[in-house]
């Protein structure tokens, strides 16, 4: 058989080896591309799951041609966060109506079987963070239907609406303007850093639920630096190989055990630990990494 990805011919060795063999293959290797398989086809017809399935088990060395088409994970998500953001704004019209009338209802019918298919054709794509308030506001929806105090589910489906527009705006920031969102975080951190310091002293004084919010606030960073790296990479030409002098991807492997230790530490409800990470491991890194950025984005 003849394996194409995108109309290219791949090289991959097909004897002795299943169809399903290298199918996996290859979708291990569009994964480490960032890309994601969105339809297989055999000698030119689309093939649907279950004739996918059939065909797994056969030999790969036949005369057939298979050719698998991919498309940019990122991009993917862009769309689906796009779409996600019209169905919540389609939700929020029901909340912010005067009255419940027989139009509201169907609206708001419309709006949970609209939530539903697209909760179910998109999960794929989302974290289980993201997938948490996907739930949450299906669940919203529903109960908003089967409210007996229509006022009191509009003010909790407009809530939550304000929460996810809020949350997925700034994810979809991020995907379509990773540049923009890298130096936004940049500028977070520019925030944050001196409270990092201060994290030690603040357990020591009592001021726990200070240490502790700038604590939260450095993780989400994190976070949203390692969310945001990956795009970047693919979409600018400015980006660090090294950060502080250390390649990379042992840069990250560095700081993921730092973090690991920070969880360990909040397990224990180890404060001076935590105040050492904070101040002697988490700020000089971040410091580095954003040094680092942005020496890179300023590089013609």
């Amino acid at each position: 058989m003849i394996f194409m990805m995108n109309e290219a011919a791949t090289a991959v060795e097909t004897r002795g080896r299943t169809v399903g063999d290298i199918l996996a293959e290859l979708d291990e290797h569009a994964e480490t591309m960032g890309d994601i398989i969105v339809e297989v086809r055999l000698d030119g017809v689309a093939l649907s799951p279950d004739q996918l399935a059939e065909i797994s088990g056969q030999d790969a060395s036949g005369s057939s041609t298979v050719e698998l088409v991919s498309e940019p994970a990122a991009a993917m998500k862009s769309r689906a966060l796009e779409t996600l953001l019209e169905l919540v704004s389609a939700a929020a019209a029901f909340a912010a109506a005067d009255s419940a009338s027989a139009a509201d209802a169907s609206a708001l019918g419309a709006a949970m079987d609209a939530w539903r298919s697209f909760s179910e054709a998109f999960s794929g794509l989302f974290s289980a963070e993201e997938l948490s308030f996907i739930d949450a506001y299906g669940a919203t929806l529903s109960a908003a239907a089967a409210a007996d105090s229509p006022a009191g589910a509009r003010e909790s489906t407009r809530s939550l609406a304000d929460k996810l527009v809020a949350f997925f705006g700034e994810r979809l920031a991020e995907l379509q303007e990773p540049r923009a969102a890298m130096l936004s975080a940049a500028r977070i951190f520019d925030a944050i850093k001196d409270d990092l310091s201060e994290v030690p002293v603040r357990l020591q004084t009592g001021k726990d639920a200070e240490a502790m919010r700038t604590m939260v606030l450095a993780v989400e960073l994190v976070n949203k630096m390692v969310r945001i790296m990956p795009v970047l990479t693919r979409t600018a030409s400015a980006v660090p190989l090294e950060i502080g002098g250390t390649p990379v991807a042992e840069f990250y492997g560095s700081f993921n055990d730092v973090l690991r230790e920070l969880a360990t530490a909040f397990e224990n409800k180890d404060s001076v630990l935590i105040g050492d990470l904070a101040e002697y491991e988490i700020r000089p890194r971040l410091q580095s990494f954003f040094d680092a950025v942005r020496l890179s984005m300023a590089t013609p």
